[in-house]
């Protein structure tokens, strides 16, 4: 009896250690895909209103209310500036934010979502027509926003989708000397251009030399490098990009204190 006690005991302790590494071994497999559904509001613009951008977010069907970051951006067709509004959450995984847009024409924006280690963009095109009555003016040289800030994403090229368009997240509080990440996001035609080459080129202000890192792809479309800034002072990234066809390139700016 106490033999078969013992070896109950010890197949009850082999079952339960392997439901434990079974357990340990899905934790450590990566979640599943973030997904994104934009919409807005109204669907029929006219110069003047207000529109209301939105994008739930998901996570295998359940909503996702715990994302980093929500935002959009938007622009005028064939100008480089851009703006971006941060996105705030309603409830049941729906992010908003509003927008009053003072001149007709044709417009694009971009969702950006960042969320359980996933980011999500998509760029949808929208047109703002002229009011009942009026003729169409002599369109601004920048983006006519009550609210938003001034953001360096855009396309290299024209803002199209026959471009590679450009996203770029350097990491929060690059310190001096110290390994900091550098991410791009990249698309071209509304999807992630992935399989690329991608590097980092970086200098100081009028500095000579430059710099070369190598990126790598850590999910489609997304290119990350580790980058180390020798001294305080505004740096220029340069974003190089090849793949088949494609050799781009693309400057932001970087201040670092």
């Amino acid at each position: 009896m106490k033999r078969t006690m013992i070896l109950l005991l010890s197949m009850l302790m082999l079952l339960l250690a392997a439901c434990g590494k079974e357990n340990e071994q899905q934790a450590l497999l990566p979640g599943s895909p973030v997904e994104a559904a934009f919409t807005l509001e109204p669907k029929e613009l006219v110069a003047g209103d207000t529109v209301t951008f939105s994008v739930t977010v998901t996570q295998d069907g359940q909503p996702v209310d715990d994302a980093k970051e929500v935002k959009f951006e938007w622009w005028k067709d064939g100008q480089e500036k851009h703006e971006t509004i941060p996105a705030s959450l309603q409830g049941d995984g729906v992010y908003t934010a509003q927008q009053t847009i003072s001149e007709p024409g044709s417009y694009f924006v971009y969702y950006h979502v960042t969320a359980r280690d996933f980011h999500n963009m998509q760029k949808t095109p929208f047109t703002v027509n002229s009011k009942a009555g009026e003729t169409p003016g002599v369109t601004p040289s920048a983006p006519q926003a009550d609210a938003g800030q001034a953001h360096d994403h855009g396309a290299a090229g024209h803002a199209n989708g026959e471009t590679v368009d450009y996203h770029f997240s350097p990491a929060d509080n690059i310190q001096v000397a110290s390994p900091a990440a550098l991410t791009v996001h990249l698309m071209k035609d509304n999807k992630a251009l992935d399989k690329a080459t991608v590097k980092f080129e970086f200098w100081l202000g009028n500095d000579e030399k430059h710099s070369f890192v190598d990126a790598t792809e850590t999910a489609a479309g997304q290119y990350e490098g580790n980058v180390q800034f020798p001294t305080a002072g505004d740096y220029t990234v340069k974003v190089h990009v090849e793949k088949g066809d494609i050799h781009d390139h693309k400057d932001f700016s970087l201040s670092i204190k």
